[in-house]
């Protein structure tokens, strides 16, 4: 593989991650602190856009700008137009779902997924689709945490894409990786200079939901939703946690596990993030020993992620009651 076009892809990206970061700071495009937040000063948001700008690039370098990219192209367009302005003004939760709506129909779509399954199982995925993507955006909330998921996500799906089977443009997921190293290079610190934004979760999550859809249509295996485990563990039970507690569970809070880790027991933002990391790598590592190896079953997929929905029930519960002892 001929690697200049990365390393000029890379510089590109760099410099535009740079050129946003002084636009932003100049007309104070900032994550300010308040009773939610788990970072105490300002910080810049939206840093999340050079995976928007990946996508574009990737579609001009590689002349993908044709039938069915353009339609992945559009919903990624729409997720991060919109995503954009709500860091900026904040928008009505109605406008925000119509929109991934529309942008996982233009997904769905490119797929071919309208033909494939039944209305049931369509409306199925849509639920699931657009839970995850409002998972993925709650979970940017300590410096780290977006930029460590993402790379060993997009790290497995590439792996899978070279080693196990082509399902999507190799050219596209080297490319995402390199943005996201870019990003991390400004938000993997203790005190990082940006933040994802709604920009940069909503558009990772949603590019993640196009790759595993797209292995999954391939495939047939729902073991590849192991590399969504974390997120969909913390994410899942903390909903559930708020379901019991009566609470809205549709307005911001503060009781995933890595917030009450960094906010209520002063962990270190970049211990926790990285522990995520080393979680969902096993869960990675485990996925793709499995799936390589020929296994596709169900209850494969249940098991790891039953034990750690279990410990992690214990650990959030003796730290809420080592809190209220506090």
């Amino acid at each position: 593989m001929n690697i200049t076009p990365y390393i000029i892809l890379g510089i590109i990206l760099l410099a535009l991650e740079l050129i946003y970061l002084k636009i932003a700071d100049k007309f104070n495009i900032v994550d300010k602190p308040n009773n939610r937040s788990s970072h105490v000063t300002p910080t810049i948001r939206g840093g999340g856009i050079i995976i928007f700008f990946a996508f574009i690039l990737y579609a001009i370098w590689f002349k993908q700008l044709n039938p069915p990219f353009t339609y992945v192209l559009a919903a990624i367009s729409l997720v991060a137009i919109i995503s954009f302005i709500d860091d900026m003004i904040s928008l009505s939760s109605k406008v925000r779902i119509l929109v991934h709506i529309l942008a996982f129909s233009l997904v769905f779509y490119s797929l071919e997924l309208f033909s494939l399954y039944s209305l049931l199982t369509i409306i199925g995925v849509y639920i699931f689709s657009i839970g995850f993507l409002n998972i993925y955006n709650f979970m940017d909330g300590i410096n780290g945490i977006t930029f460590l998921n993402t790379l060993v996500t997009y790290g497995i799906l590439l792996i899978l894409n070279i080693f196990y089977i082509p399902f999507v443009q190799t050219e596209l997921l080297v490319i995402l990786s390199i943005a996201t190293l870019v990003f991390g290079i400004f938000n993997y610190r203790k005190k990082p200079k940006c933040f994802a934004g709604d920009i940069g979760s909503i558009s990772i999550g949603l590019s993640i939901i196009y790759f595993v859809l797209s292995f999954y249509l391939k495939t047939n295996n729902p073991l590849i939703f192991l590399i969504l485990a974390m997120y969909i563990i913390d994410g899942g039970l903390t909903i559930i946690e708020r379901l019991i507690r009566k609470e809205n569970i549709f307005k911001p809070h503060k009781r995933h596990l890595y917030q009450v880790l960094a906010n209520d027991h002063g962990m270190n933002h970049l211990v926790v993030s990285t522990s995520y990391f080393v979680m969902q790598l096993i869960f990675n590592l485990i996925a793709y020993l499995l799936i390589s190896n020929g296994y596709s079953s169900f209850l494969l997929f249940m098991l790891p992620v039953a034990i750690v929905s279990i410990i992690y029930i214990i650990v959030k519960q003796k730290l809420n009651t080592k809190a209220k002892h506090l």
